[in-house]
């Protein structure tokens, strides 16, 4: 055999093997690829991997976990992602069963993070970032100084938000973290009930979906509303627009949209600049003069 055709031959067969590559093999090289349930999750993966990794959301900001159809795009990145996060109550919901079940990617590991109350909260917002920051180290300990240094540097600056609102409220003549006898009064949305306490509110009733206020449900919160002299109604914007309007407008109370996540405001997409807007809201609520 002339070594023209042999050199020939050797450069055919590597085309050949080149082509039978997997996808996995092919994408050996580039970076890691998470899937985040929500925005909560993707803002703190986002923070922890930088340029390490790659991230995208599942559900918008904006959205509820629970009524969210999920996108084709969805799935096909599922299929070539090697973590998936979600929040804790999202693990059960059948919208994310139905994912995993349909990517029928077996390199896939599920992470489920710890129950909080309130995942905007500054002390929630440490746990999980060093939660993540564990299992990421973990998983890429190659990275795990990098990640590491990410999640120190993102606490400090929880930390700093965390005692900067506490600051503002109590100029307020707020007691952050413990209602007193005389802090101002509130109707809100259950799910903004935890930010309500930690804020210093007085929350004297709380309400679900606007499907679920019936009738009976708002004049029960209407009355207490004139009872404690309500200054202002709490929504959440997850859980659809305006459930608190008809109250607001009835108690002569102010009125806030609250966001259970970032990117549920236009341009709050951190949770710094969420946790803060959504205080900002709150205050502006709270000095309404019923006009």
């Amino acid at each position: 055999m002339s070594r023209s055709i042999f050199r020939f031959l050797t450069l055919t067969l590597g085309v050949l093997l080149l082509s039978a590559w997997t996808p996995s093999q092919a994408m050996a090289g580039e970076r890691p690829c998470a899937l985040a349930g929500t925005s909560t999750v993707a803002d703190i993966l986002t923070d922890l991997g930088g340029d390490r990794l790659q991230v995208r959301l599942l559900i918008p900001g904006g959205s509820c976990p629970g009524h969210y159809d999920l996108r084709p795009g969805d799935l096909r990145f599922l299929g070539q992602a090697d973590l998936l996060v979600l929040e804790y109550f999202q693990k059960d919901m059948p919208n994310m069963r139905n994912l995993v079940r349909a990517a029928a990617n077996p390199e896939l590991e599920l992470l489920n993070l710890p129950e909080e109350t309130c995942a905007l909260l500054p002390k929630a917002q440490e746990r999980l970032t060093l939660f993540l920051a564990d299992r990421l180290a973990s998983r890429w300990p190659g990275e795990a100084t990098a990640i590491r240094g990410a999640a120190d540097r993102r606490i400090e600056r929880i930390r700093a938000v965390g005692d900067r609102e506490q600051r503002r409220l109590a100029a307020l003549g707020l007691h952050p973290g413990k209602a007193a006898a005389d802090a101002p009064a509130v109707l809100c949305s259950a799910l903004q009930e935890p930010l309500a306490d930690w804020a210093g509110l007085r929350v004297v009733g709380t309400y679900g979906r606007p499907e679920d206020l019936t009738p009976e449900c708002f004049e029960r919160l209407l009355n207490l509303g004139r009872e404690h002299r309500v200054r202002a109604v709490l929504d959440n914007i997850q859980s659809g627009p305006g459930a608190g309007r008809g109250l607001a407008e009835s108690l002569g109370a102010g009125r806030a949209d609250l966001s259970s996540f970032p990117g549920g405001v236009p341009g709050e997409d951190q949770w710094e600049a969420v946790f803060t807007g959504n205080i900002d809201r709150m205050i502006r609520a709270l000095q309404h003069n019923g006009e």
